[in-house]
């Protein structure tokens, strides 16, 4: 049985061991509770910018719904500046663009499609923005820039690439590459989309019209 004497040298043991060790079991227990509130901390202050930035973007959605343009190209503008980090300034960017574009302001459009497709952070939303960006650089008469734009990853709007990219390539004259572009987006479409496939279809039976013959 243990004596009174081996109960006072483990007690003596342990508060040795004690003096030896507590400054890293009180610095390491510190450390892990900042981090545990930091994180904490961090959570609720990014949740709060969400809900902050939701609020802004429904706002911004009633403005236009009552043509309050100005008003809501503001609010849009607030989101991409001051709610970069949150999904809703990508949203907003494209409403934006949207609001730009009905009014023939095609290089404002520009400026906001250009904007999405650099920060937005859906990564769905950047391809989006990148297609739209090319619909309004040929808008702008600028083909090869718009061509540019549909060199990217397409995300699932890879058969609205192509297609663009055939309507871009046919406008400037080079029937071949509209026809590859066409065909790929064809490849691309599901079977069950008869009226997409129906379109298509029709631009590539345009193209194979027979060319005037050469005398």
């Amino acid at each position: 049985m243990a004596t009174h004497y081996d109960e006072e040298a483990e007690l003596e043991q342990l508060r040795r061991w004690w003096r030896e060790n507590r400054l890293p079991l009180v610095a390491g227990l510190a450390l892990g509770l900042a981090a545990i509130f930091g994180w904490q901390a961090w959570r609720a202050h990014r949740d709060a910018r969400a809900a902050e930035a939701s609020h802004l973007y429904e706002d911004l959605d009633k403005a236009t719904a009552l043509r309050k343009l100005d008003d809501a190209t503001q609010m849009g503008e607030r989101l991409e500046q001051d709610y970069a980090d949150t999904p809703y300034a990508g949203v907003a960017a494209l409403k934006l663009a949207q609001i730009a574009a009905a009014q023939n302001k095609f290089d404002e459009a520009r400026k906001h499609l250009a904007w999405a497709a650099e920060h937005a952070k859906d990564p769905e939303l950047r391809p989006l923005a990148r297609l739209r960006l090319a619909q309004i650089l040929w808008q702008l008469n600028k083909p090869q820039e718009a061509l540019q734009q549909l060199q990217g990853d397409p995300g699932s709007y890879a058969e609205l690439y192509d297609e663009l990219r055939g309507d871009i390539e046919l406008a400037t004259g080079d029937r071949a590459a509209a026809r590859a572009a066409y065909e790929q987006a064809l490849k691309a479409l599901g079977k069950e989309e008869t009226t997409a496939r129906g379109g298509l279809q029709r631009k590539l039976d345009d193209l194979a019209v027979a060319a005037p013959e050469t005398r």
